[in-house]
């Protein structure tokens, strides 16, 4: 029986994603680069560390990856002090619908402890959740468990006893590694074979999970 549920946040309860490309983008051509869509999609859902061998690979050895990683930041961190951080379609019904039926309610994420604390203060969802697990927080970064586990073991479930919620390949991985009924909202990328093989539940949106309600918890 389900007692806890976890939540990945960018691409899952935020839409931050496509926010996110455009400042690479930005911070790309400042070095006459174009950073794409194509390796774009292949960091998503994984920490920067993980990412930063696929833009050495496709930009090759010359190319400034520490200046790319801060220009993004820069870039965003400005964004947002003037814009808001939109939620996904049902991501604020979905946290409240839990949290109002006494499920105790987990973050696991691979963004940063500052970014996570602002994008859900910045959406009054900040208060819903008691524990927040970031890549800071783990050694090795989604695809791998660690993170989720670390979320289980912080809200004092057992695994077996959480419902995962993520949008990404190497994050859907990670929950259904770590042990987890996993339900999978893509965002930009489409589940892979192994992750429509072991998800519980993949939906189109989170407004989707109403009618199986009995299914995900029993």
């Amino acid at each position: 029986m389900i007692r806890t549920v976890i939540f990945d946040m960018d691409g899952t309860l935020v839409s931050t994603e496509p926010i996110y490309f455009k400042c690479y983008q930005q911070a790309a051509a400042e070095q006459g680069l174009n950073f794409t869509f194509e390796l774009f999609e292949k960091c998503i859902g994984i920490s920067t560390e993980e990412a930063l061998p696929m833009v050495i690979s496709y930009f090759g050895r010359k190319v400034d990856v520490d200046a790319i990683y801060k220009g993004c930041c820069r870039n965003f961190e400005k964004y947002m002090q003037t814009n808001p951080i939109p939620l996904k379609p049902g991501a604020r019904q979905a946290v409240e619908y839990f949290h109002k039926r006494g499920f105790k309610l987990g973050i696991a994420t691979s963004n940063i402890h500052e970014w996570v604390s602002k994008i859900l203060c910045k959406n009054q969802l900040d208060s819903y959740f008691s524990v927040m697990v970031t890549s800071e927080d783990v050694t090795t970064p989604k695809p791998d468990p660690e993170v989720y586990l670390r979320c289980a073991q912080q809200l004092k479930t057992d695994v077996a006893q959480c419902l995962a919620f993520d949008d990404s390949v190497a994050g859907a991985t990670a929950a259904i590694s770590a042990g987890m009924r996993t339900v999978v909202v893509p965002d930009l990328k489409q589940p892979d074979t192994f992750v429509r093989e072991h998800a519980f539940k993949i939906y189109k949106s989170l407004e989707d999970i109403y009618p199986d309600m009995d299914e995900l918890l029993g």
